[in-house]
């Protein structure tokens, strides 16, 4: 997790489901008073350079898929990204009316979780120049988002109860959603060969397979010898790819999969990525999940739900009472 290789901006999820707000960006501080301003929030700023940094790394997942924003849609998701960042700093604003404590601790063991997804500080330190922010600067940012979502949990999540006849209601009404199809458990050991290597590389890959699934009919753990060979990132748990519906993998790999039972090793299967053995742990037939099964879930999504609508009531009133400043985009000279 690398933020979007800190696309300027680091996000909170203060609602559930498929509501997510963005944070301020750790530029939106009034210290730096030579950046230009989007909007200003009882006072406080929203930095233009915070909402344009919002708008990129949405672009980039347009960009991902091929396609590119009219200038009319460009307007609307300028407008939606401003409209979030001002409800959270409302939210921010209204954590500290509610005197939210935010301890050293808790800032260290989220800012842990962001570090995993690097190689190491250094390399931390670096994406954080990249960004022209400090360490000081995102803990100040992660307090923030912490405060808020404590605020969430304790004025609205923990609030809501959803009853058992509500639950029984959204299952009957959508059994579709309840239907689970065919699935495998399975591991796999991967020795990556492209398409375009040559013949000779991919007979000199295939045969290293080869000897590895020699060692598997001595009796060698298939757990054991994936963490040693495997090229796949799943090395790390034993080449575990978990539970996975048909369809899900590529093509050769599925057919293949699909005709074992548990306790079965694959012959070499070899697809793009290269040559595999596949040993099928599990198999669940399909089914309709039932409702004493899907009940856990169902409430926590009607939970989210009726959390959500409440944000966003509490956010309308807010917005109300809220003394909001727009400030027009500068015109490039």
């Amino acid at each position: 997790m690398q933020f979007g290789k800190f696309h300027k901006a680091v996000f909170v999820a203060v609602a559930l489901g498929a509501t997510v707000f963005f944070a301020t960006s750790v530029w939106s501080k009034s210290e730096k008073k030579a950046e230009e301003v989007a909007a200003f929030v009882n006072g406080e700023p929203i930095v233009a350079a915070a909402v344009q940094g919002e708008i990129n790394g949405i672009l980039g997942r347009f960009q991902a898929q091929g396609s590119k924003p009219s200038e009319a849609e460009m307007a609307s998701l300028r407008e939606s990204v401003l409209d979030k960042m001002i409800k959270l700093e409302l939210l921010g604003q209204e954590s500290k009316k509610a005197g939210i404590a935010v301890s050293a601790a808790d800032i260290d063991t989220e800012l842990k979780g962001y570090k995993k997804g690097f190689a190491d500080d250094k390399a931390f330190a670096k994406a954080l120049g990249e960004a022209g922010i400090t360490e000081t600067e995102l803990r100040k940012q992660i307090g923030k988002n912490i405060a808020i979502q404590k605020f969430i949990d304790t004025k609205f999540k923990g609030k809501v109860q959803i009853t058992e006849q509500e639950a029984k209601d959204f299952y009957n009404g959508n059994q579709d959603k309840f239907a689970q199809p065919e699935m495998v458990h399975a591991r796999h050991i991967l020795i990556n060969a492209k398409e375009t290597e040559a013949k000779a590389d991919k007979d000199r890959k295939r045969a290293k397979l080869v000897q590895i699934q020699k060692q598997l009919k001595g009796g060698a753990n298939f757990a054991d010898l994936a963490k040693q060979f495997s090229d796949c990132p799943s090395k790390e748990r034993g080449g575990d790819l978990g539970f996975f519906p048909r369809g899900q993998m590529v093509k050769p790999f599925d057919q293949a999969v699909f005709k074992m039972m548990p306790g079965d090793v694959s012959d070499i299967v070899e697809t793009e990525f290269g040559y595999h053995l596949i040993k099928l742990e599990e198999k669940k037939p399909a089914k309709t999940v039932s409702f004493d099964e899907a009940k856990a879930k169902i409430t926590a999504y009607l939970t989210q739900e009726k959390v959500t609508a409440n944000i966003e009531a509490f956010l309308t009133a807010a917005k109300s009472k809220a003394t909001i400043k727009m400030v027009a985009p500068k015109e490039k000279k």
